[in-house]
């Protein structure tokens, strides 16, 4: 079974954007390690800070973000790293050809109920800055963390998936994912209907609506309230993940951030054959104008994410 350092080989002739591949991937393998033991060595709670969104930290978010400072500080390529738990980049090396963002540990206030969390990045040429458009990313991947650790990733062609195996080496387990072009399946918190903007609303009651409604099927909701859980049901089986622009996120933009959350997550759904929107425009050409910028987030199936947009164009 093909390992992900022979994987990477036959992707790239780059053997330095491998590398910043592969430090994200050991620090993954250390993180698994730390998750495993967490509840036992009472990590699961809260750190008593909070990042520069002012999101409550939890022990475990900080822990991570260290392990993959660590990793990244080892590699001569990564020439600046940008984290959600960090309030400014931070210079690495001088040398380094790439820039990484990273999402340490998505998904964390799951912790204490061992819900699949991940650690999501984008790899960007450094001679750009961070603030560059998804579409220049060279590489993108998460890691997830559920009843097996698997490492999504994609450089320019498919989107793969690796496990790891019980020595620490990824192995191969998907050469290239799919995602159905329709789906019967859609991700969204209905707690915030009343914040909901008139097409969010209008999609998802027209899903609601099943064989009697304008979509003429019917459809499930799935929620897990942690992206990297969501967003790997979807690339496994289909279905559309919607966290839009609403009355009470409208004036920071969003709820989830375009660097490392957005644009790695839309780089690897287009891999596999679906789509991304903020509802008005594909996610990959968003520019970025400040490293924790947030952005509405549509991604999943292309019939479905064409549905959205198809809302918004008759608003």
């Amino acid at each position: 079974m093909t390992d992900l350092a022979r994987w990477l080989s036959a992707q790239t002739q780059d053997d330095t954007l491998a590398g910043v591949i592969l430090s994200m991937a050991g620090a993954g393998a250390e993180i698994a390690g730390v998750l495993q033991q967490a509840p036992i060595a009472g990590q699961t709670g809260p750190a008593g800070a909070t990042n520069v969104q002012g999101e409550a930290q939890k022990a475990l978010d900080i822990i991570s973000n260290d392990i993959v400072l660590n990793h990244l500080r080892q590699n001569p390529h990564v020439s600046i790293l940008v984290s959600e738990e960090l309030d400014e980049a931070v210079e690495m090396s001088s040398q380094g050809g790439f820039i990484v963002a990273t999402d340490p540990l998505d998904g964390s206030s799951n912790l204490d109920v061992n819900v699949t969390v991940g650690t999501i990045f984008s790899v960007l040429p450094a001679a750009g800055g961070p603030l560059q458009a998804g579409r220049v990313q060279c590489a993108a991947g998460y890691v997830a963390y559920g009843p097996a650790t698997s490492l999504v990733v994609r450089i320019a062609g498919d989107t793969s998936v690796f496990t790891l195996d019980g020595a620490g080496t990824w192995r191969l387990t998907l050469a290239a994912a799919r995602v159905p072009e329709a789906t019967g399946e859609f991700a969204i918190n209905t707690a915030r209907e009343r914040f909901w903007d008139a097409a969010t609303r209008g999609y998802v009651h027209e899903s609601v609506a099943g064989e009697t409604g304008a979509a003429g099927k019917r459809y499930n909701m799935r929620w897990v309230g942690s992206m990297v859980a969501d967003i790997h049901r979807i690339l496994m089986r289909g279905g559309i993940f919607l966290y839009p622009l609403d009355s009470e996120t409208a004036a920071k933009g969003g709820r989830l951030r375009l660097l490392y959350e957005a644009n790695p997550m839309a780089w690897l759904m287009e891999g596999a054959g679906g789509r991304s929107s903020t509802g008005r425009q594909d996610i990959l050409d968003v520019a970025p104008t400040a490293i924790h910028q947030r952005v509405p987030v549509i991604l999943g199936s292309a019939e479905e994410v064409r549905r959205v947009e198809d809302w918004y164009r008759r608003g």
